[in-house]
């Protein structure tokens, strides 16, 4: 039977930066929290059930459009081409969607807004948060929580780029001067002079 590959799976190879692999893990995990959450949200029931959900809206648009491009970048990690550049052009892709995705969502929160009827009482001096006529409870303020990360985590892919490693090679390929780093003339006469006197006097040693 043939082997089955995960496709949102990364394999720790050489090619794939450690915290590329953690970026990426950490957006798919904002991915699949946002679908558990919108899960428990459905199944259990919850008073504003729909505006609840409407929380979701955006982390769960938005999750679709980073999966994508994330499984873009791990493949173009693992076979070693994922540029610098490629890189930049993938998340900024993403935050385009991203920000396309979340536009459709704060229209589908606003229209999920109760009626003024069902909306919870605000009186004057009451702690808490209110949002379009609903208070918000603990659950409620876990998805804005998850909604926040989402962001973060997004932003945070891009700006990784500013703090890539000099490579020639592998996750992240720069050009220019900045790949130009190896040992140094003085280094590499140093170890030249070194094999010679040792070359010269087998008890010699560095």
């Amino acid at each position: 039977m043939p082997a089955m590959r995960m496709p949102l799976a990364l394999r720790p190879t050489a090619n794939v930066s450690p915290r590329l692999r953690i970026l990426q893990h950490a957006q798919l995990a904002i991915a699949f929290f946002a679908f558990f959450a919108f899960l428990v949200t459905f199944l259990i029931p919850f008073r504003h059930k729909l505006f609840t959900l409407s929380l979701l809206y955006t982390p769960l648009l938005t999750s679709i459009t980073t999966i994508f491009f994330v499984i873009r970048e791990q493949k173009n990690a693992e076979a070693g081409t994922l540029s610098k550049q490629k890189y930049v052009k993938y998340q900024v892709l993403k935050m385009l969607a991203a920000i396309g995705m979340s536009f459709i969502g704060f229209i589908g929160y606003l229209a999920s807004a109760p009626a003024e009827a069902d909306q919870d009482p605000h009186h004057p001096g009451t702690q808490g948060m209110w949002l379009n006529g609903v208070k918000i409870g603990r659950w409620q303020g876990l998805l804005l929580w998850l909604n926040f990360f989402n962001w973060v985590f997004l932003w945070a892919s891009l700006f990784y780029s500013c703090c890539m490693t000099s490579k020639k090679q592998g996750a992240i390929a720069l050009a220019g001067d900045e790949a130009n780093i190896g040992i140094d003339d003085d280094t590499a006469n140093d170890e030249a002079i070194a094999r010679d006197l040792q070359a010269q006097d087998p008890n010699w040693q560095a």
